[in-house]
C-alpha cells in the first residue's frame, strides 16, 4: 500500500497508521508496549494492559511503533488495513518491542544484547540505552532482524519460550524480517535508506525528542 497522497510534512500517513494507532493513543496512553493476555485464536484481538507511568513515556513507545508502520507504508509494502496480515504485522511490531523492553527471560535478554554487540560493536550500549528510553530505532531493528535471521539463533535454549510469553514466535519474526528486506530494497531504489526514512517518520510521531 502506498503512502497517502497529499500528506503534509509532519503528518503520519492516514491510510494505514491512523486507523489502527490513533486507537492506541486513547486506549493505552501509558503503556510501554501492549500485551495480548491470551494467544489469538482466530484474529488477534488486542487486550490493553495499563501500567502507571508518565503519559509521555507511553507516547514514546507508541510513537516508535507508529513510525515503524509508517516507514513500511512509505515503502508501499503493507497489506490492506483490517486484513489478518495487517493485524499480524501490527501485533509483531508492538509485541517484539514490548518483549525487548519488559522481558526478564535470560534468553531474550541475551539475544537482544548480543544482537547489538555483534552488529554495532562499540555503539551497542548506547543504542540499547536509547531503545529502553525511546523504543524502536532503525539501529536496534536492524540489529535484532540480522541476529534473528541466523537460523541457529532460534536453537538457543529458552528463546522460543521467552517470546511465547508475549504471544510471538519465529513466524512473527519472519514477517518483520521480510518487511525489513522489502522496504530496504524499495528505499534503495529511490536513493534512500531504511534508516533515513525511519528517522524522519520518528520525528513526526508522538514522543519524538523535539516534543
Amino acid at each position: 500500500m502506498a503512502a497517502a497522497p497529499g500528506a503534509k510534512p509532519g503528518e503520519a500517513p492516514a491510510s494505514f497508521v491512523r486507523p489502527y494507532l490513533v486507537a492506541l493513543l486513547f486506549l493505552s496512553p501509558m503503556v510501554p508496549g501492549i500485551s495480548w493476555s491470551q494467544p489469538p485464536v482466530a484474529e488477534p484481538t488486542p487486550v490493553m494492559r495499563t501500567i502507571a507511568q508518565p503519559a509521555r513515556t507511553g507516547s514514546v513507545y507508541i510513537g516508535s511503533v507508529m513510525a515503524m508502520l509508517a516507514t513500511f507504508e512509505d515503502a508501499g509494502i503493507l497489506p490492506p488495513e483490517g486484513t489478518p496480515q495487517a493485524n499480524r504485522i501490527i501485533k509483531a511490531v508492538i509485541q517484539f518491542q514490548s518483549a525487548f523492553l519488559k522481558s526478564d527471560h535470560p534468553a531474550v535478554r541475551h539475544f537482544f544484547t548480543e544482537a547489538h554487540r555483534i552488529r554495532l560493536g562499540p555503539r551497542a550500549e548506547e543504542v540499547e540505552t536509547s531503545f529502553r528510553q525511546s523504543g524502536w530505532s532503525a539501529d536496534t531493528f536492524d540489529a535484532v532482524i540480522t541476529a534473528g535471521q541466523i537460523e541457529t539463533a532460534w536453537n538457543a535454549d529458552g528463546l522460543t519460550d521467552g517470546f511465547r510469553e508475549f504471544n510471538i514466535g519465529k513466524q512473527d519474526f519472519d514477517i518483520l524480517a521480510e518487511l525489513y528486506q522489502q522496504s530496504s530494497r524499495a528505499f534503495s531504489a529511490q536513493g534512500k535508506s531504511f534508516q533515513e526514512v525511519y528517522a524522519q517518520r520518528r520525528r513526526e510521531m508522538p514522543g519524538a525528542k523535539s516534543e
